[in-house]
């Protein structure tokens, strides 16, 4: 069945962020010229009009404090990037309600062609084979792990790629922001939006999510259709 994709990025500028506001302008436009012919979407936002940062804003005072995974790297992990990595879920959706053509959309990183390997070639041999109706995901660990809920990184998914169809778009949106909500309520805390995905993964299986294993490299466009 022949596809119609819609690819999704977005961007926010952070200050604070350690890669400058010029890299990511520079990234965004070799993204945007490796598509070629592909339907771009792209969200450019300001930190506060963020889902998440709103509904952190209207939390009552809490105790202990609210706090966010910051890794090893608490530079680049504030609390300010952790509410952009989670709005690429809400770019879907609305790029799925404001396109009524598409039946496909893909989400990438704003600045994945500064991962290794990623070229025009493969992002465009990739688009040319996104099934119709296939929902999947990349990720660099084999098995889902128990309690994905910790300050660092869960790999199970690499986060900056996914093949989202039409219909599975708001429902993600909708569970994520359902367990976001309920974790930071009941934990205090704001982690990695590919941990939220490796604990609501079982969910996403029913509806037919696929995960198939690459790297934060061209394994993501290249391991597609293994």
């Amino acid at each position: 069945m022949r596809v119609k994709p819609r690819v999704v990025t977005g961007y926010v500028r952070l200050e604070s962020h350690p890669r400058p506001p010029a890299e990511y302008e520079r990234l965004g436009q070799l993204l945007s010229h490796a598509l070629g012919d592909a339907p771009l979407a792209v969200y450019y936002e300001h930190v506060r009009d963020l889902w998440l940062t709103q509904f952190l804003e209207k939390l009552p005072p809490m105790e202990p404090p609210l706090s966010w995974a910051k890794a090893d790297n608490p530079a680049k992990n504030s609390l300010e990037w952790h509410c952009v990595q989670y709005q690429k879920f809400a770019w879907l959706a609305r790029a799925a309600t404001e396109d009524q053509e598409s039946d496909t959309f893909i989400w990438l990183d704003y600045g994945v062609c500064s991962q290794p390997g990623v070229n025009a070639e493969n992002i465009r041999s990739f688009i040319r084979k996104v099934k119709k109706n296939d929902f999947a995901m990349p990720g660099c660990w084999m098995s889902p792990v128990p309690d994905p809920m910790y300050e660092y990184p869960c790999w199970r998914f690499c986060g900056s790629l996914m093949v989202v169809p039409r219909a599975d778009t708001h429902r993600m949106l909708s569970l994520v922001q359902a367990y976001v909500r309920t974790y930071v309520r009941a934990m205090h805390k704001v982690t990695f939006e590919i941990n939220t995905l490796a604990a609501i993964e079982p969910m996403l299986k029913k509806v037919g999510l696929r995960w198939y294993l690459a790297n934060h490299d061209a394994t993501q466009f290249t391991h597609y259709d293994y």
